[in-house]
């Protein structure tokens, strides 16, 4: 004859059941406090991709010019080195940020008219200011010689630039 000992089970208005072990509600809780980690883990992923998927922009066309072809000339006759001292010597931090690191990824044309046009902003800090300061100082760019193919004709040229807002040099 098999006795039951009376404090394993549980009685419930008219009928009685047999309490889980302990080693089973372990179980149990282990298996739910995963699930709840998965959960978490996966909404964290969902959430960095979210976040990141602005700063991971590709190309989505590449044009390919003859080597024969000529670059734009910053200021009619330097090249795109001087370009880049000129950006960093110009370059303002916007009011109230000027201890803030940052960084802005713009895009742009140099037109057959020797000009800056089309500039889009790729990425930028949530402090959408930095951007503003970029644009601004593009749209204030000396002209440009423009670029030219191999057979001399004036051709727009695009560029992509990342732009560092940094208080120390790296």
């Amino acid at each position: 004859m098999i006795t039951e000992k009376n404090e394993d089970r549980v009685y419930v208005i008219g009928q009685h059941t047999k309490l889980v072990h302990k080693k089973h509600s372990f179980v149990l809780w282990s298996l739910l406090a995963l699930l709840c980690l998965i959960i978490v883990v996966v909404f964290l992923g969902l959430l960095n991709k979210k976040n990141t998927n602005t700063q991971n922009t590709s190309l989505e066309e590449v044009e390919v010019i003859s080597k024969d072809a000529i670059a734009p000339k910053f200021m009619g006759n330097q090249d795109f080195q001087r370009f880049l001292l000129w950006i960093g010597q110009n370059l303002q931090y916007p009011e109230g940020h000027e201890t803030e690191d940052a960084r802005v990824v713009v895009s742009f044309t140099i037109s057959k008219g020797g000009d800056i046009k089309d500039i889009q902003i790729i990425s930028e800090p949530q402090e959408k200011s930095f951007g503003r300061q970029v644009v601004s100082l593009l749209e204030k760019c000396p002209k440009w010689e423009p670029g030219r193919l191999a057979d001399g004709t004036a051709t727009d040229i695009s560029y992509t630039l990342p732009v560092r807002f940094s208080k120390t040099k790296k």
